[in-house]
């Protein structure tokens, strides 16, 4: 389940420093949308990025150091194990049915 991030002093000024990082791709995104990344190719002669797309699961809170950091749990296509990402690498997919 995904947790919804609560700011406990509403009044108070909104800066890096007190919300999680990545929470502005967590108000574009919802759970059941495709999304993508780049990845490093798994050839260890290219030096090249590769292009992965996926279905998002679910956005996970996890508290880093002392940061809160977003992550995506997703399931790549053509992949039967899920990917942790975090969710600032992410971005919705413009591909549809």
């Amino acid at each position: 389940m995904s947790k919804k991030i609560i700011i406990k002093d509403e009044k108070k000024f909104k800066s890096m420093k007190n919300s999680a990082l990545g929470s502005s791709r967590a108000a574009n995104l919802e759970i059941g949308d495709i999304v993508s990344w780049s990845s490093w190719a798994w050839e260890l002669d290219q030096d090249v990025f590769e292009d992965k797309e996926g279905l998002l699961l679910e956005i996970i809170e996890e508290t880093r150091l002392t940061n809160i950091v977003l992550i995506a749990k997703i399931m790549p296509f053509g992949s039967n194990e899920y990917e942790f990402i975090p969710l600032l690498s992410l971005k919705k997919s413009l591909k549809r049915d």
